[in-house]
């Protein structure tokens, strides 16, 4: 098994706008892009739904979100798929806080109709790991992490670079 998982195969499947490839045998990997429209503007993603403090902090605040997943960092580019959850601010000193997400499939080749259920730390600057807790559909029982990273940023949205790299029970 240990020997298995060291031999690394040259297999890359390309799927129509989303990158799927089996780097080890076994290990899967997902490549997409999350779009973000920000609350208070015309179609928005992403809404605070609790916050406590009359002043600057956003420690305790509670933000719920339904963003779209593509293929590509372009608007307009192949929706896959949704990215569902919350995200709590849950750091004192505001540098990160919790999320949940659920990445719901809809248009990603064999793993349409699937999900994948997150959850980890997520810093304010720099890329972020969180793991991967689980899935349904072809990606039941999957084990994993993502890896995050603010790829664009303007007033009103934000695009996000997401890789996964899992396994499923077998």
């Amino acid at each position: 098994m240990a020997a298995a998982r060291c031999s690394f195969l040259a297999l890359s499947v390309v799927l129509i706008g989303g990158a799927v490839s089996a780097v080890d045998e076994g290990l899967i990997h997902l490549h997409f892009y999350f779009h973000e429209v920000d609350a208070g503007t015309p179609n928005a993603t992403v809404v605070n739904v609790a916050s406590l403090h009359k002043n600057s902090s956003t420690f305790g605040d509670v933000n719920v979100f339904d963003n779209a997943l593509r293929a590509g960092p372009d608007p307009v580019s192949r929706l896959i798929g949704r990215a569902q959850g919350f995200a709590l601010h849950t750091s004192l000193d505001e540098s990160g806080g919790l999320t949940a997400i659920t990445f719901a499939f809809s248009d990603y080749g064999g793993y349409s109709g699937s999900t994948l259920a997150t959850l980890g730390h997520i810093g304010v600057s720099g890329p972020s790991e969180r793991s991967i807790v689980g899935g349904t559909g072809k990606l039941r029982f999957a084990r994993g992490y993502m890896a995050s990273r603010l790829l664009s940023s303007t007033d009103t949205s934000i695009v996000v670079v997401f890789d996964m790299y899992f396994t499923l029970a077998r």
